[in-house]
């Protein structure tokens, strides 16, 4: 088989959790099949990511071992979860390809433009802007449009993550759409293995009751006062409820820096400073933990780019119950025991958490230790080689 130099621009990825977990779950489909495709892979990174002192080396190229990297967030986030070993950290991309003999780019969520040296691939995350406009700014919208369009009409091809994106592109961009490949992202699965001693949610977190978990950043549309609300409802009925509320995830949102200490301020006046836990970001080890250990994950958000989101995809893997808001692609998740409430209806959502408890008090978790988990080992091992052959398909056809 001819050999085939890929590589992966890992820049924009590793501007927030969701990213780093899509390129780390591509990452590892893709070297689960490397070897035996003959593929060399190749993790780019621009140099200006490790500070001013490493832009002054004078070539143009400094691979680096992950394990010589201390970072944090969601480039973190990004080591922890994939197998890669090096990146590579560049100053000039387009003279970067050329020096690695990289020979195909993509998928990438920046325009590289028409005259890019190599053939590559453009992903769009989702078209969040088009359905909830108020929550970005006149120019974020432009600027959101102007990217997505471009990648339509310079990229090879577009990568989408959901069925619903899919037909978005062909939807907001239909020219562009026609003359060029709209391709669905491999089904990509999460590397649980990697996970703490389910006393970690007491030992490190303090958190003795049984609880429910949200694993969202505080992002506006992911509706964490929803979640709240539901939460303190659930309290009112019953204020001996043998259960508290965990959140993991970045607390911030640059699009209302005071959002944050809104919520915060909600969980004070709704009296739930002793029933509920914020973590903030936690190594992945402990947040997969907790998601194995919680009553059920609870995930509330007025939209979602793709299947699986907010820990969604790793707490089906685990059998952990679900509870998310109604959304078509919280319905993409092929498995996973979810129950779904109306967007913003915090009466059904409180419904939903009310009919988990009584569940577990009367011994229903017990279906998670006979065959809730839909994925054993080599299944898992099947699919993200299928995912990796591909996704590779794609590529090679344009290399």
């Amino acid at each position: 088989m001819k050999p085939l130099s890929v590589a992966f621009l890992a820049d924009h990825y590793v501007g927030w959790m969701g990213g780093a977990h899509l390129l780390a779950n591509l990452l590892n489909c893709v070297n689960s099949v490397a070897a035996n495709q003959s593929v060399q892979v190749t993790v780019l990174m621009d140099i200006r990511a490790l500070g001013a002192s490493a832009e002054q080396t004078s070539a143009n190229l400094l691979p680096v071992d992950v394990a010589n990297l201390k970072v944090a967030g969601p480039l973190q986030c990004l080591l922890d979860t994939t197998r890669i070993g090096q990146i590579v950290f560049y100053k000039d991309l387009r003279r970067a390809v050329g020096e690695l003999a990289i020979q195909v780019m993509g998928p990438a969520s920046i325009n590289l433009g028409t005259d890019f040296p190599i053939p590559w691939f453009g992903y769009i995350c989702d078209f969040q802007h088009q359905y909830l406009p108020h929550l970005f700014s006149q120019q974020e919208r432009i600027q959101r449009d102007v990217l997505f369009r471009s990648l339509v009409e310079n990229a090879t091809g577009v990568f989408v993550t959901s069925a619903t994106a899919a037909v978005d592109v062909e939807r907001f961009y239909p020219a562009a759409a026609r003359s060029k490949q709209v391709l669905r992202m491999p089904t990509a699965l999460p590397d649980i293995t990697a996970i703490s001693a389910p006393e970690v949610a007491s030992s490190t977190y303090g958190i003795e009751r049984p609880f429910f978990l949200s694993c969202s950043q505080r992002w506006l549309h992911k509706q964490h006062p929803v979640i709240l609300q539901a939460f303190a409802d659930l309290l009112a009925c019953d204020p001996q409820m043998p259960a508290d509320l965990v959140f993991t995830g970045d607390t911030s949102d640059y699009r209302d820096p005071a959002y944050s200490g809104k919520v915060d301020a909600l969980i004070d006046s709704l009296g739930l400073a002793q029933r509920v836990h914020v973590l903030g970001q936690i190594p992945r080890a402990d947040q997969l933990s907790l998601i194995r250990s919680s009553l059920a994950l609870v995930q509330a958000s007025l939209f979602e780019g793709q299947a699986g989101a907010s820990g969604m995809m790793e707490a089906g893997l685990m059998g952990t119950r679900m509870i998310a808001s109604d959304l078509g692609t919280n319905r993409e998740l092929p498995f996973g025991r979810t129950s779904y409430f109306p967007v913003d209806a915090t009466g059904e959502l409180t419904a939903r958490m009310a009919g988990v408890l009584a569940d577990a008090a009367a011994g229903g978790e017990a279906d998670r230790q006979a065959g809730a988990i839909p994925y054993d080992a080599p299944s898992r091992q099947l699919l993200e080689m299928a995912s990796g052959l591909n996704l590779l398909a794609s590529l090679r056809t344009a290399a």
